[in-house]
């Protein structure tokens, strides 16, 4: 803003301190407008914009610190800086001065430099503070544009995450429908062609990939609900000390007495409290144990191990298996692309969903190969306050 666009009122009951005043003014350059009294003064700043007012404060009738008082009790006119005009130079009216709410003060007789410098100033402190004020009225405008193109944003995610909820859902559904059709007609086979050797054997494998489909099918749906937060977790206390030797029991059973195949797992010592979703946490134990058996060769020797810390319950599945790949090692946990060269049927699934299980219930999961060969697979959950 250039110092011809500056416009100043002079506030004198005497002509001749305004006269002085405008000539020192007009000599930079700046509008003047002048007042005789304080109400003249009032009714001025309520139809014009000035910069800047110079308010002498022994006036007749209404004096400078009632009328500085009530041009700034105004909204319209608050921000307009006063600087009073004064003969008293005394520590209490200036101090009165500046409790009424002027600026700064300019005794007479005065400098005409002192004078000009001191309005410089205050005309440069406005310009900056509106500058300011412009700039964080534009900042706050766009934060509620940006907030406003944010929240359309996530509107528009959920509503994708909800149909694509929904879709797998049907999915889900339309899978099941038909693998109802397919169990039940195994059953009829299987008594049609129960004295069929070559038979059983188709049964068999039918029947096994309607179990992986419907796996699939579960499991999807699963890591889904779980990654857009739409899993009702059904939480209750348990011991986990309990539930690993189940599992193990379950796992035993399913492998019809394979030799090769061994688990251990001592529960000597009882109270491994966790507030969980027992369901979920079976399945994460269980499908560990499984991809310890399914991905590895020959004789295999798994380890349950159990411990516990002052905020967490810590369970250990180490086997002496082949161990993980070092280069998919960091990303094990990741849901594998079919395309990928990384992918192992039903592996990524599995291990994806167990990390997510963990997180539901503010845990953790990782995996490490073994220095003695094998791997580890390491599960963190918080421990229960009754533990």
């Amino acid at each position: 803003m250039e110092t011809d666009q500056y416009k100043v009122l002079i506030v004198d009951d005497i002509p001749k301190n305004i006269m002085v005043l405008g000539n020192n003014l007009l000599s930079e350059n700046y509008q003047i407008a002048y007042a005789r009294s304080g109400q003249e003064a009032i009714d001025l700043t309520l139809g014009n914009s000035f910069d800047l007012i110079l308010l002498d404060i022994m006036m007749p009738g209404m004096d400078g610190y009632e009328t500085c008082r009530r041009i700034l009790s105004n909204p319209k006119t608050a921000k307009i800086p006063i600087i009073f005009i004064t003969a008293k130079n005394d520590f209490d009216s200036i101090v009165k001065g500046f409790d009424a709410g002027a600026k700064d003060y300019v005794t007479k007789p005065f400098n005409a430099k002192e004078l000009l410098a001191r309005v410089r100033t205050h005309l440069e402190l406005k310009r900056n503070r509106e500058t300011l004020e412009e700039l964080n009225f534009n900042l706050e405008k766009k934060v509620k544009e940006r907030t406003k193109e944010l929240k359309k944003a996530n509107d528009k995610i959920k509503q994708l995450d909800s149909a694509k909820s929904n879709f797998l859902g049907i999915v889900s559904h339309e899978i099941r429908t038909p693998l109802n059709g397919i169990f039940g007609s195994i059953e009829m086979l299987r008594d049609i062609l129960l004295n069929n050797d070559d038979g059983e054997d188709i049964i068999e494998m039918i029947s096994d990939s309607a179990e992986r489909l419907l796996t699939f099918s579960e499991l999807s749906t699963l890591i889904t609900e779980l990654n857009i937060d739409t899993y009702q977790l059904s939480k209750y206390i348990i011991d986990i000390s309990d539930l690993l030797q189940e599992v193990k029991e379950e796992r035993i059973l399913k492998l019809n007495n394979m030799s090769e195949v061994n688990i251990h797992y001592e529960d000597n010592e009882k109270g491994f409290f966790i507030d969980a979703d027992e369901k979920l946490i079976r399945k994460v134990i269980g499908d560990i144990i499984h991809n310890s058996i399914r991905f590895n060769q020959e004789t295999v020797d798994i380890q349950l191990v159990i411990n516990k810390s002052d905020t967490n319950i810590q369970i250990e599945i180490h086997d002496n298996g082949i161990g993980f790949p070092e280069h998919v090692l960091e990303n094990v946990f990741e849901v594998f692309h079919a395309d990928s060269e990384d992918y192992v049927e039903g592996k990524g699934l599995n291990l994806a969903a167990a990390r997510l299980i963990l997180q539901a219930h503010g845990g953790d999961i990782k995996a490490e190969n073994s220095k003695d060969g094998g791997a580890s697979v390491i599960i963190n959950i918080p421990k229960s306050e009754i533990g």
